[in-house]
């Protein structure tokens, strides 16, 4: 008996075992492969390292294939670090910017740039005023003779009026001289901020505008100030004795003469700003009225004249110039 259900339960429950472990062999799915959770984070990681990375590695990694992700986007990450130094590095120095010879400076470059012109030009006007002190003792007697008349007696009323007189007319005179050479120095002052054709055109008026300032001089000296002169010590000797103080005097012959001189600079200034392109001719043609009262108004300035017979004649010729340089604008 024994043997009999030992023999039949084996198959049974061999059967019921086999029939267990086959079933879930038949039904069970094939395996997934998952993509690693790594990559997906180097990814974001490297996408939002900074702004110009991702402009620069977006397009890779979106048209990259699941395996390179990591790879691709490193090496846009990569490239952009070394642009952004690159860029960094060429803002640092003041780097070139549109056409050739187009500077982008700091302001600190700028205002070491107007310091050294400044120092140029006043070590010129101080070499040129020592160099005319010594012979201008002899100037101001001979200007005294020129343009005052000979009833009028000279006359000092501070111990130092006389010397400082003289220093001021050196100065003066080293003005007129060095001329060109200030011009020159505000030239290379503005030449970093121009193009090559506007340089061309500005280096060209260095000369015409020292032939206008001495043409200025010359017409304040032989014109204006003879008869601004003459007109005040007529009426003056009229009804006083004529005494007038040297430093007074010159005062008022040093700033018509420099007055002058620069507003004979009035051409050349308008056709430059004509041809840099700040003002449009258009413009000045239309706003006479205007202009001509902003030069009015500067003639109280460069002629101290009570009788307003100075400021008369130096705002005729400014406004003569004025329509002088809109008489060359249209050959220019």
């Amino acid at each position: 008996m024994l043997s009999d259900t030992n023999d039949t339960a084996a198959p049974i429950e061999s059967g019921s075992v086999g029939e267990k472990d086959a079933a879930p062999a038949a039904t069970a799915p094939p395996p997934q492969i998952m993509p690693k959770e790594p990559a997906v984070s180097n990814v974001s990681q490297s996408s939002a390292g900074s702004n110009v990375s991702q402009s620069s590695a977006g397009s890779n990694v979106s048209q990259s294939s699941a395996g390179s992700y990591v790879s691709q986007s490193s090496a846009g990450s990569y490239v952009s670090q070394s642009s952004a130094d690159s860029n960094s590095s060429a803002g640092s120095k003041g780097s070139k910017k549109g056409v050739k010879g187009d500077f982008d400076e700091h302001v600190v470059s700028h205002l070491k740039e107007l310091r050294k012109r400044i120092i140029i030009a006043g070590i010129a006007l101080i070499l040129g005023a020592m160099l005319f002190y010594p012979f201008s003792g002899y100037a101001v007697a001979y200007l005294w003779a020129q343009l005052i008349p000979d009833s009028v007696i000279m006359s000092i009323y501070s111990p130092a009026e006389y010397i400082m007189t003289r220093l001021k007319l050196s100065v003066a005179l080293a003005i007129c001289l060095f001329f060109p050479l200030l011009m020159y120095e505000l030239y290379k002052f503005m030449s970093r901020g121009l193009y090559k054709n506007e340089r061309k055109f500005l280096v060209k008026t260095v000369p015409l505008s020292f032939l206008l300032f001495i043409l200025g001089v010359s017409i304040a000296y032989f014109i204006v100030l003879p008869l601004f002169l003459n007109y005040i010590l007529f009426y003056s000797d009229q009804t006083a004795v004529a005494q007038v103080g040297l430093a007074e005097t010159f005062n008022t012959i040093i700033s018509l003469l420099l007055g002058f001189g620069l507003v004979f600079q009035v051409p050349l200034l308008m056709i430059s700003v004509v041809r840099l392109g700040i003002v449009e001719e258009k413009l000045l043609r239309k706003s006479r009225i205007v202009v001509y009262g902003a030069l009015i108004g500067f003639t109280f300035l460069i002629a101290p004249d009570p009788t307003l017979v100075s400021q008369l004649l130096a705002g005729v010729v400014l406004v003569i110039l004025f329509e002088f340089s809109l008489l060359l604008l249209k050959f220019v």
